[in-house]
C-alpha cells in the first residue's frame, strides 16, 4: 500500500512551511511529546536548544485512524502543497496544564488560549520534507530566511534590526524604528500575516498602511518591509522570545521589543516580554534584544518622546497603542496626526468598513 495522504488545515500547512523554510530552525519538525514539554517548561528543546514556542500538528478521530499505526504519512494543503512526515508520533496533551505554561492562564477569555482549547485532542510530532510547494498564497512581500540573509549581504548589512508588529504604523512605533535604525545598518519591519482575534486589523491593511508610511517617510533609509507568515498566539513574554529566535533565523542581528509585545488585555505585566529575556546567559538566544519604553507625544514640545522624555504636564501626554488605534477606528474617530501619520490614518479611514477581522 502506497503512503496515507492525510488532508490539513491551511495552519498546519504554514507551519509546515516555516519548517521547511527554515524560520523554525533548528526545529525539523512538529514536536514529539517530550519536546513539547520540555519547550513549555524550559524554554528548550530536549537537545538543549533554546526554543520558546510549541510548533505541533494537532488531529481529530478521522485523521487519528488514518496515521495511528503508520510510521510516514504526506500532509496535504487546499491548495496542492504537500510534505512529508516520517517518524511519526501521536500523543495527547493536558490543555489546561499546557495552557498555563504557554499563555500563563487557562482562562478561554484569552484569545490564545481559546484557539488553543479547540484543537484536536491529539497531536502528531514528526520529520517534515517538503514535497511540493503548490500555489503558494503568500504576500508579495514574503521572503524566505535565506532570501533575505542573501539581501543583507547584497546590501552589505550586517546589523539589522527586526520590528514585530501585528497593527498599521502608529507614531510611536515609527519612533522607535527610527530610534533602533541609528543603531543599525538597516529596519525589517515583519508584521506577523495570518490568523489573528476578532477586532484586529485585516493583513491586508496592515500591508497597505506600512506601504504608504515607507513611501512617505523612509525614502533614504535602509527600511525594508516583509512578511513573516503564522498565526498570532498572544502569549506575551513567551512570544517575544519566539519572535526573537525566528527574527534571528530571518537574519537579524538585533529585534525591538516594546510595551506589551504579543500582549492581549491585562493578562501580562506591560513590561513582562522585557523581564523574560533576563533569564537567558548572553549570547544565548543569538540576536539582541533592543527593551524600549512606550513613547507618546507631547502637544507642547510638538514631538514623541519616551516616558520622561520631557518636563511638560502629564495631560500634554497624547498616549499612543495599538489597542486605542483600534478604537478609534472602531468607533470612527478623528485620529490626531500626533498619534498616526495622516496620510496613513486616512487609508485606513478609508477601508473602515473592511478594516477588521472578523473571527479568530
Amino acid at each position: 500500500m502506497g503512503t496515507v495522504i492525510v488532508q490539513v488545515s491551511d495552519e498546519v500547512i504554514q507551519e509546515a512551511d516555516n519548517i521547511a523554510d527554515n524560520v523554525y530552525a533548528p526545529l525539523r519538525g512538529f514536536l514529539h511529546e517530550k519536546d513539547f514539554w520540555s519547550v513549555l517548561n524550559t524554554y528548550r528543546l530536549t537537545s538543549g536548544d533554546v526554543w520558546a514556542m510549541p510548533i505541533f500538528f494537532d488531529i481529530g478521530d478521522d485523521q487519528y485512524e488514518l496515521i495511528r499505526n503508520k510510521s510516514e504519512c504526506i500532509i496535504l494543503g487546499r491548495q496542492g502543497q504537500r510534505f512529508r512526515m516520517s517518524e511519526l508520533s501521536i500523543y495527547e496533551v493536558d490543555k489546561g496544564k499546557a495552557s498555563k505554561k504557554i499563555f500563563g492562564t487557562s482562562d478561554t477569555a484569552h484569545p490564545g488560549v481559546e484557539k488553543f482549547f479547540r484543537t484536536g485532542k491529539r497531536f502528531v510530532g514528526g520529520i517534515v520534507e517538503r514535497i511540493s510547494s503548490g500555489a503558494k498564497d503568500k504576500s508579495l512581500h514574503y521572503r524566505t530566511p535565506g532570501e533575505l540573509k542573501e539581501l543583507f549581504q547584497k546590501n552589505s548589512w550586517e546589523d539589522v534590526v527586526a520590528f514585530q508588529t501585528r497593527n498599521p504604523p502608529h507614531r510611536s512605533h515609527e519612533f522607535l524604528q527610527k530610534q533602533a535604525l541609528v543603531r543599525a545598518d538597516a529596519l525589517l519591519v515583519q508584521p506577523v500575516i495570518g490568523p489573528k482575534k476578532s477586532g484586529d486589523v485585516a493583513d491586508e491593511y496592515i500591508i497597505g498602511a506600512y506601504e504608504i508610511l515607507f513611501e512617505k517617510y523612509y525614502p533614504d533609509r535602509n527600511a525594508l518591509l516583509s512578511t513573516f507568515h503564522t498565526f498570532m498566539r498572544y502569549a506575551g513574554p513567551r512570544e517575544a522570545v519566539f519572535h526573537a529566535l525566528v527574527r534571528k533565523n530571518f537574519g537579524c542581528a538585533r529585534m525591538i521589543v516594546g510595551r506589551d509585545h504579543a500582549g492581549v488585555g491585562s493578562y501580562y505585566d506591560s513590561y513582562a516580554a522585557h523581564h523574560i529575556f533576563d533569564q537567558f546567559e548572553a549570547g544565548e538566544i543569538g540576536i539582541s534584544v533592543l527593551k524600549y519604553q512606550n513613547a507618546s507625544f507631547c502637544t507642547s514640545c510638538l514631538d514623541i518622546l519616551f516616558e520622561g522624555g520631557c518636563k511638560c504636564a502629564v495631560e500634554n501626554r497624547l498616549n499612543i497603542s495599538g489597542t486605542r488605534l483600534r478604537e478609534m477606528l472602531k468607533n470612527g474617530e478623528d485620529i490626531p496626526e500626533g498619534f498616526m501619520r495622516k496620510e496613513v490614518s486616512q487609508y485606513l479611514i478609508q477601508n473602515n468598513k473592511d478594516l477588521f477581522c472578523l473571527s479568530r
